[in-house]
């Protein structure tokens, strides 16, 4: 049995233009060890944010717009289009997986990545 590493970034760019003409942007990035015991959870991360279309949260809505997703032997990352960065804690939730609600950036329009590596 293996463990997983977690990492989720949330980005957003402000509407902020600096003196270059370049535009701001911000991240930020957690990342969380799931233990070989916590593999069926992995297993549903993965199924959740492979399947068809977004899954829906606990209101019936859509938890992102657009979903991307990549893989190779070592891990799986997906890149997110979501309403708000609350997303994150929404599809974790689904998959049954602890991660600390407390702490979550407040976006609009967020961009999320979500990496899950074997360790």
């Amino acid at each position: 049995m293996c463990k997983y590493r977690l990492t989720v970034t949330i980005s957003n760019n402000t509407t902020c233009v600096d003196g270059g003409g370049w535009l701001v942007g911000m991240t930020w990035r957690k990342s969380v060890i799931l233990d070989p015991e916590d593999r069926a959870q992995a297993i549903a991360l993965r199924d959740l944010l492979n399947h068809d279309g977004p899954a829906a949260d606990e209101l019936d809505r859509p938890m992102w717009d657009r979903c991307y997703g990549m893989c190779n032997s070592q891990c799986w990352q997906w890149e997110l289009v979501t309403a708000h960065s609350t997303a994150v804690n929404a599809i974790m939730r689904k998959a049954d997986i602890e991660w600390p609600e407390d702490g979550l950036p407040d976006i609009d329009q967020a961009l999320i990545s979500i990496n899950l590596a074997l360790v």
